[in-house]
């Protein structure tokens, strides 16, 4: 038999991933963050733009730098390790 494939959001983040009766605002979209500031990686499941791993949902990140017009990089310390993500703003809020 064929081993079934399971992608990124595929049984394990069902629940962490899914938005039970909460809408993405506009203000949410047009969020605006300096190199420096320090910011929370929070999922919008509604938005597939530029989302993390869910294994960096809720961690504490920097923002290192602005790629476009919605997209930041963000350094994440995982283990003994800063890794660097590029995430959509919607997946950011202000700690």
């Amino acid at each position: 038999m064929v081993k079934r494939t399971r992608g990124m959001r595929g049984g394990h983040s069902r629940n962490q991933l899914s938005k039970h009766r909460e809408k993405t605002t506009v203000t949410s979209l047009l969020k605006q963050f300096e190199v420096g500031a320090k910011v929370i990686v929070d999922m919008d499941s509604s938005i597939h733009d530029a989302m993390p791993h869910p294994r960096f949902q809720g961690k504490h990140a920097t923002v290192v730098s602005i790629e476009g017009k919605d997209t930041y990089a963000v350094e994440i310390k995982d283990g003994n390790k800063k890794k660097i993500l590029k995430v959509n703003v919607a997946h950011l809020k202000a700690e």
